[in-house]
């Protein structure tokens, strides 16, 4: 009865007492027709506490009916076993004899006769058997008793079949708004899984299978999108099974209406052996009517017919075969599934290209700043590195757009195979989203992304070059708004310093340089490079004081050397500044703690050339020139250009001479200060050479007066 979806015991039993009552019988009993197990099933049994503690809830296999309801036995559309006519003794069934006395006479009922009425559905289907026994009148039934007994077991057939129908046009309507539902929901644009899960739930609760499955092809392999009803370990079994294992399954010359049912033996011979034994169905009945491990898929195609997944169902709550209605809504269902695969693969579409530079395949601006803030909540400590492609505006107007755009897909290669985020910001600015790196980290990146560019445009007619910018995460960089801003900063910095370096985001630093370069007025213009300069210092306590003991050394030997207070006070600027194109250098060069490599010794050989550009885009140009000669040497063999001897300027003679002296006089990471007189002796030695005798000279007599500790610098004034 609940096969039916509706309760038809108050009906049936109704049945059964009325026939008992209206015909005379003091037992009915209503066997009802179980299609998913091929069985008869004791429902009813309306008569004495005897008979319905024997019958009722027995099974009984069709076949044991059948010698019952032969032709022989047939009456008037009952069928009627008189005492005699059948040997029950070889009958499986299970019988009620009441307890009566033999008949008198021929037609008398013997406790052993039978009388059973077929209930037959409208297209002649089986629905039960109604048997009854004990007539009050102790006779057999003539014709019109059987005429009334078949009338009303054809009655009670009619009101079977339409609970049945009843049941099938009820599942038909909760498939419909299912159905109904899962149309909004693709207009409310919910996500994939949300759809696929609403899916299975949809074919569950409408169609009444207890399993069911949705996957999705990916990469070959189909993966498990949404699951009802399945045990995880079974799941398992099943996660990222081979397209190509049931691909012959899934052939569309097997498909009937759209999907494929087949028994278990013929779908076996289709997949690979391994699969055979993945799931079994735990739903099975017994019969031509009965689900018994058959297989039962909707495969899932776009409108081209690629195969984009499948829909899989199993364990069917009445354990019968699907109906023709019912593999048409389960079509229904996976056209939906179909559509929200789509759907979400045109919105993935969508959102892609609305995030992906089309030129390069890079990320764009749009969301970068979300996912960066995100980073930073997961992780604590993001990294960014801005790169600026140098005088990119050459490369367009020379070779042409589409050589530009080539260039600019040629380095989203470079900055991509570096790891992390790749994006491309803008124009031909890109970045680079690194979670967890602190600065030397990431300026190691920098530096190799900058180095593998040359390699990348090799066959260009003139070197590419990148500028970089790097920022981390942290005070006053707290947001992916401040990072990027910050690290932009950094690039504006590697720009100002000479492009095609690397340059770390340190505010005071750049503030002074970017600022000062903006600036009109000499004045305020030294006093920002002063302050930078001092800023230098502050990049490693090691070197800490560097630059202003660098200048009031200068400032002793110029004047020893008698110059006028107007050059003096120059120079001791030009001491504080002449280290300023070491902004330009990355810190794991400057912080080294042992020698330096030929190709970091070639990097570091840079600054007073960045030095003396930054001075003189501040129009600071007498102590630019002094700065980019400090290296050089009175023998010529200095850099950056070998100049000799008087062609070196005296200032930068002088500076040259005081920087030497408190390099060798404080402590740095790979050895201990020099004293005094080791530093007096170096200088003594190199005089000639290295070093311009005369400044020595001054230099020395300065120092005179008082001997100093290692480490110490001079008195503002020396004289």
């Amino acid at each position: 009865m609940s096969s039916t979806g509706y309760d038809l015991e108050p009906v049936l039993r109704a049945v059964a007492r009325t026939t008992a009552a209206c015909l005379g019988f003091g037992t009915a009993v209503i066997n009802m027709y179980r299609p998913a197990w091929d069985d008869f099933h004791t429902v009813i049994v309306e008569g004495n506490d005897r008979a319905r503690e024997l019958l009722l809830g027995q099974s009984s296999v069709a076949d044991d009916w059948a010698p019952l309801l032969e032709d022989r036995f047939e009456r008037r559309g009952a069928y009627l076993i008189r005492h005699g006519d059948f040997d029950w003794s070889h009958d499986r069934l299970t019988t009620y004899v009441p307890e009566v006395d033999l008949p008198l006479d021929a037609d008398g009922w013997h406790p052993e006769d039978a009388l059973f009425v077929p209930l037959r559905s409208s297209a002649g289907e089986m629905l039960g058997i109604l048997s009854v026994d004990e007539p009050a009148d102790g006779k057999r039934p003539g014709t019109e008793k059987l005429d009334l007994l078949v009338g009303m077991a054809q009655h009670a057939a009619i009101a079977i079949q339409h609970a049945q129908q009843a049941a099938a046009a009820e599942r038909q309507r909760v498939a419909v708004e299912h159905l109904l539902r899962l149309t909004a929901s693709l207009a409310e644009r919910r996500t994939i899984d949300e759809m696929l899960d609403a899916v299975c739930t949809g074919i569950r609760d409408a169609l009444g299978f207890e399993k069911v499955v949705v996957a999705i092809a990916n990469g070959g392999v189909f993966d498990l999108r949404a699951v009802v009803g399945m045990p995880e370990d079974e799941q398992a079994r099943l996660s990222q099974i081979p397209v190509a294992a049931i691909a012959p399954l899934l052939d569309p010359a097997l498909e009937r209406d759209g999907v494929i049912f087949s028994e278990r033996e013929d779908a076996e011979a289709r997949v690979d052996p391994s699969l055979h034994e993945a799931s079994q169905s735990r739903a099975n009945g017994r019969g031509d009517r009965a689900w018994i491990n058959h297989v039962l898929l909707v495969p899932l195609r776009d409108r081209e017919g690629a195969l984009e997944g499948v829909v899989w169902v199993d364990d069917p709550a009445d354990r019968l075969l699907p109906t023709s209605e019912m593999l048409r809504a389960l079509r229904a269902f996976a056209n939906h599934a179909m559509s929200a695969i789509e759907s979400a693969r045109q919105l993935e579409l969508m959102r892609h290209l609305a995030e992906h530079d089309p030129l390069t395949g890079l990320r764009n601006r749009r969301g970068l700043q979300e996912h960066i803030d995100a980073e930073i909540a997961r992780v604590g400590r993001v990294a960014v590195i801005v790169c600026d492609l140098d005088n990119f505006k050459r490369v367009n107007d020379a070779l042409g757009y589409v050589q530009g755009d080539e260039a600019l897909r040629r380095f989203a290669c470079v900055l991509a195979d570096a790891g992390g985020l790749a994006a491309r910001l803008g124009g031909e600015e890109f970045a680079l989203v690194l979670p967890g790196l602190c600065e030397d980290e990431a300026m190691a990146i920098a530096e190799r992304v900058r180095g593998a560019v040359p390699a990348a445009f090799a066959d260009f007619p003139w070197p590419v070059t990148t500028s970089a910018g790097v920022a981390v995460s942290g005070t006053g960089a707290e947001t992916a708004s401040l990072l990027l801003r910050a690290a932009t900063r950094a690039v504006f910095g590697a720009k100002r310093l000479g492009r095609d370096r690397c340059v770390a985001y340190h505010a005071e630093a750049l503030d002074s340089l970017l600022g000062s370069l903006e600036e009109d007025g000499g004045g305020e213009q030294l006093a920002a490079a002063m302050l930078l300069a001092e800023t230098l210092d502050l990049r490693d306590v090691s070197t800490a004081r560097h630059s202003q003991t660098v200048g009031r050394l200068a400032e002793g030997i110029a004047r020893a050397l008698a110059l006028t207070e107007e050059r003096v006070q120059r120079i001791r600027a030009a001491g504080v500044l002449h280290d300023i194109g070491k902004l330009g250098v990355a810190d794991a060069i400057l912080k080294k703690p042992g020698p330096l490599t030929d190709d970091e010794w070639t990097e570091m050989r840079r600054h007073p050339e960045l030095g003396a550009r930054i001075l003189d885009h501040a129009n600071l140009r007498d102590i630019s020139g002094w700065v980019l000669a400090h290296h050089e040497r009175v023998d010529g063999r200095g850099y950056p250009a070998g100049l000799a001897g008087e062609a070196i300027p005296l200032e930068a003679r002088i500076l040259a001479v005081a920087d030497a002296y408190e390099a060798m006089t404080a402590d740095r990471p790979y050895r201990a200060a020099l004293s005094h007189e080791v530093a007096r002796e170096e200088l003594q030695a190199s005089a000639g050479t290295q070093f311009d005798p005369v400044v020595v000279d001054a230099f020395l007599r300065a120092l005179a007066p008082k001997a100093r500790r290692p480490g110490a610098t001079l008195p503002t004034r020396l004289v």
